[in-house]
């Protein structure tokens, strides 16, 4: 294989003929000045870069400190000489400047170290001092100028990479997200003579099986079997949650009761979790739960990420009950309490579900643990529950209550909740609030449900109140919308009782001249059974 340690990116400064490309040259320079990226961020300190200016390894102004020239030329003309010293002048400034800006980033007793090591001749360095180097890039999350640092050391020179070199590296390129990269520092590590710790190969099988590379963290598992280190929980499930991850689920259980048989090792909760993870995904709850009980009898205690798992697997498979329970479980159980995940999981699906009562103590056991819900639950919420007025007039105040939730929340409801609200609050009695409902839709210029407005005109004139019925009727028709033939009628039963044939004349032209077919003559024959045609007005 070849080597990983041939790089552009060498530790000397720029050239003018090469356009930044440096020529390796690690014993006449700085690497980390070199090597050092720049960061996002654009202040510096003053401080550090006065350090710079004389520490003998950097400099700002060549004409300031000429002892410090190695570091910011590279066999090239003097600053400053020539046509072009001025343009290479800026280069190294802006260089130094990066490096300062990277070092003040480092944490403090990192940037304390980089320092002092920045102060020697690059003659005294030796790898223990570039691998405190590469370490406090990695540590500072500057995990490329760690790996281009690495891969710019001699490996057949007087500073060569030890086995600390290479396990910072593999940190690295796992942290990059690189597990190709990662898997071939390792075996180059072991084709050296070097032996990785278990650190080290527990980090490439993660970062491996995060990407479903189950295969290749499988050679490295055996691998790492093969020169005597001994795998620990952590490799285990890193392993097992990438054969989940790629659905060999069979596979991981299995592996999870070799774990549980096993001597020198011992799975946890959270072996135990991945793998009822895995089941759940894909709707096999019945193992998961199986695989829950055994850890139950193993002694362990579920986290809050085994609850959730089997939650989010009852409710993709359907048994919302058996979801609902165990949410009721968790919220009785001090050790391990619902968090908001667990209510976001359990509600909606109820709601979907139309289990609006189980959905309603959801919702007041998720407030009393103080968790809020979002507002397109409570508006399927306050729907569901306006529905129910129509059984069970009591549900009206928890109806009410939902939908002041969602209107103080600043979360405009939908025009059909809206809708069910009205006609709830005619239901219950409550004609003037209902009312209200009906004007704000039509000033916010929302559809109106015919069953809406028909159930408070018909709540309106049952309560003889014909003059606001008539205004609720009025402002439907200024709005282009076509009342219903229920709602014409209702008000023409109300007038003909009331004897008022001239408004209930009207009423009736409305509604033949939009289309409305109604009967007055059949009004008029029920008031006339009622009272007398001379108490009527009718000649």
């Amino acid at each position: 294989m070849a080597s990983l340690y041939h790089s552009s990116l060498p530790l000397s400064p720029p050239s003018s003929s090469c356009h930044g490309v440096l020529s390796l040259a690690p014993r006449t320079a700085a690497p980390f000045v070199c090597l050092c990226r720049a960061p996002p961020q654009d202040d510096h300190d003053a401080e550090l870069l006065g350090a710079l200016q004389s520490n003998g390894n950097g400099s700002l102004l060549r004409e300031q400190h000429p002892a410090s020239a190695k570091v910011l030329e590279s066999g090239s003309a003097e600053l400053g000489d020539g046509s072009g010293g001025g343009r290479r002048s800026s280069q190294a400034q802006l260089r130094a400047r990066d490096c300062a800006r990277r070092i003040m980033s480092l944490p403090m007793e990192e940037r304390v170290k980089v320092l002092d090591l920045l102060q020697r001749d690059d003659t005294a360095l030796t790898i223990s001092d570039y691998n405190d180097i590469i370490s406090a890039l990695a540590r500072g999350g500057d995990y490329d100028s760690a790996v281009a640092l690495f891969r710019a050391l001699e490996p057949n020179g007087v500073v060569e990479p030890d086995a600390h070199s290479f396990a910072i590296a593999v940190q690295c390129f796992c942290r990059k997200g690189a597990p190709d990269e990662a898997k071939e520092t390792l075996d180059e590590m072991v084709a050296r003579g070097y032996l990785p710790s278990v650190a080290a190969f527990s980090a490439v099988v993660g970062c491996l099986c995060k990407r479903g590379r189950v295969t290749r963290a499988m050679d490295v598992f055996d691998t790492m079997r093969a020169v005597g280190s001994e795998p620990t929980i952590r490799t285990y499930n890193s392993l097992i949650g990438g054969l989940c991850y790629v659905g060999r689920l069979e596979e991981a259980r299995d592996l999870l009761n070799k774990l549980k048989d096993s001597p020198k090792q011992t799975a946890d909760i959270y072996t135990f979790t991945i793998v009822l993870d895995g089941f759940c995904k894909v709707g096999r709850t019945e193992d998961a739960m199986a695989i829950f009980e055994d850890a139950i009898r193993m002694g362990l205690s579920p986290t809050i990420f085994t609850y959730n798992a089997l939650l989010n697997g009852h409710c993709k498979e359907g048994n919302l009950l058996k979801a609902y329970d165990l949410l009721m479980e968790m919220c009785d159980n001090d050790d391990c309490p619902p968090d908001k995940i667990s209510f976001s999981i359990v509600l909606p699906a109820l709601l979907r579900a139309g289990e609006i009562t189980a959905a309603w103590k959801t919702f007041k056991r998720m407030e009393h643990a103080g968790f809020q819900a979002d507002s397109r639950a409570l508006d399927t919420l306050a729907r569901g529950l306006c529905r129910q007025c129509a059984a069970d007039i009591s549900v009206l105040r928890d109806a009410k209550e939902v939908f002041g939730k969602v209107v103080a929340a600043g979360h405009e409801p939908v025009s059909y909740t809206y809708c069910l609200m009205a006609q709830a609050l005619a239901r219950g009695g409550e004609v003037d609030a209902a009312v209200a409902i009906l004007d704000d839709m039509v000033r916010k210029g929302y559809a109106l449900r015919k069953r809406a407005y028909t159930d408070v005109v018909r709540a309106l004139c049952d309560r003889s109140r014909t003059h606001d019925a008539l205004r609720v009727l009025a402002a439907v028709i200024t709005k282009d919308f076509v009342p219903g033939r229920n709602a014409f009628d209702a008000l023409l039963e109300e007038l003909s009782r009331q004897g008022r044939w001239p408004d209930a004349m009207a009423v009736y032209a409305a509604a033949v001249k939009r289309g409305v077919v109604v009967s007055l003559k059949r009004h008029v024959k029920e008031a006339l059974a009622r009272e007398s045609p001379a108490r009527l007005g009718v000649p």
